[in-house]
């Protein structure tokens, strides 16, 4: 079963392009996997009818289907653009079975055949939206009714069948088109669950997964007042310089791996990543469900950040250092965007994080007074005074050096004047 299905894997592959959309993709699959399913049903019932002996006419029907089709495949596969093939497809299955039907002598002595018209309609809904294939259905109704208006006529003009040969036939009528539908709809499902989930994880690498729900209801504009969060900035020093010394590429391949590093921690510190822009990474606790322990998440994220860049320098020889800042306070998070969308967080709190990120120290943690009386024990701290912020004016700041190993809060006596 497994083979099979890489087997029709390979041929929905057929004709398909490395710029071809997801929707485009499914299309294109569809259509090949229906058209050779379709093709060797033809086979089948040419072979049924010559077998049956007496009706060439009713089996140069599927056998004319069966060429038809093979040549818009070659055609396809060689020319790769699907254009409006489906229409060709979906109207010779929606004519073709009424036709046959009508060379067998209607609806009894052609063992109802008419009902593979239905396939057009069903592929109808596959290639195009509800309201465009509609029509199509609409086409299957005038179909069968043309059918019933000329039964009369056409049953005069064929040789009856034996009733156990028609029983024969409308049970394998009906499972041919069943079997089509379902082997046809069975690809169509997967390919559009598997364009799904890739669509999805695109969007939960920008958006969190509570606001993507919430955007794909419908819901427009997305924005969230929120009461407390913690920002973290963390930005490398010397980045400027290292870009310049060194080939982009390798520039690149470190900040991938750092920032990969980051988004890690980060999921496993409940936190959400809001962007990088170059070297400065912001992350947020308490987005976009509230948390009482905001504060202590980001700090201990910042901790684990401080470490992997330790680890990252000692196994790859660099020399990397980030300024952190952290700061807690109220913020509005929303969706910026109609097509591109954006999630971010603005206030007051996440310009004084930003801050404190520019005002601290490379490889140290620099956090507000916020923070500080926030934290609660089990980390030491050192104060480093007032000092003044651009855009805020003096301000209490202090370093996290660590977790206090004892789980006391302690802060030295005397503030770091350093800077």
């Amino acid at each position: 079963m497994a083979h099979l299905a890489d087997a029709l894997r390979r041929l929905a592959e057929l004709g398909i392009d490395a710029s071809d959309s997801d929707e485009t993709r499914v299309s294109k699959g569809t259509f090949v996997i229906f058209g050779i399913a379709a093709g060797l049903a033809g086979v089948a019932w040419t072979l049924l009818y010559l077998a049956l002996g007496g009706r060439p006419l009713a089996a140069s029907i599927p056998s004319g289907f069966t060429v038809i089709i093979a040549v818009v495949l070659v055609y396809y596969a060689r020319s790769r653009r699907i254009m409006r093939l489906p229409e060709l497809q979906m109207l010779l299955m929606l004519l073709l079975p009424a036709l046959l039907q009508l060379s067998l002598g209607g609806f009894v002595k052609g063992s109802a055949v008419v009902v593979w018209a239905f396939a057009a309609p069903l592929l109808a809904l596959m290639y195009h939206r509800p309201r465009r294939a509609a029509p199509w259905f609409v086409g299957f109704g005038a179909v069968v009714l043309l059918c019933v208006i000329l039964d009369g006529f056409a049953s005069r003009l064929a040789p009856e069948l034996p009733e156990r040969t028609r029983i024969s036939l409308f049970a394998l009528n009906i499972m041919g088109i069943a079997s089509l539908t379902f082997v046809t709809l069975a690809y169509f499902r997967r390919e559009r669950d598997e364009a799904a989930e890739r669509s999805d994880r695109l969007l939960l690498n920008v958006l969190p997964r509570e606001i993507a729900a919430r955007l794909k209801r419908g819901e427009n504009p997305i924005v969230d007042t929120l009461q407390e969060i913690t920002v973290l900035f963390a930005d490398m020093t010397g980045f400027t310089t290292r870009s310049i010394d060194e080939h982009p590429a390798e520039t690149v391949k470190v900040l991938n791996e750092v920032f990969s590093a980051f988004d890690e921690l980060a999921d496993r510190h409940g936190m959400l990543r809001i962007r990088t822009s170059g070297d400065n990474y912001m992350a947020v606790a308490g987005v976009p469900l509230p948390r009482t322990d905001h504060v202590r998440a980001a700090v201990d994220l910042a901790l684990d950040m401080q470490a992997e860049v330790a680890r990252l320098n000692h196994e790859r020889g660099w020399h990397l250092a980030f300024r952190m800042g952290v700061n807690c306070g109220p913020a509005v998070a929303a969706v910026i965007g109609s097509r591109k969308f954006t999630y971010d967080v603005w206030s007051d709190a996440v310009n004084t994080a930003s801050r404190m990120e520019s005002h601290g120290e490379p490889g140290r943690i620099h956090v507000t007074a916020a923070i500080a009386a926030r934290l609660g024990e089990g980390y030491v701290l050192t104060p480093r005074g007032g000092i003044e912020i651009k855009g805020k004016g003096r301000m209490d700041t202090f370093f996290v050096e660590s977790a206090a190993p004892d789980g006391r809060l302690s802060r030295l006596a005397q503030p770091d004047r350093t800077t």
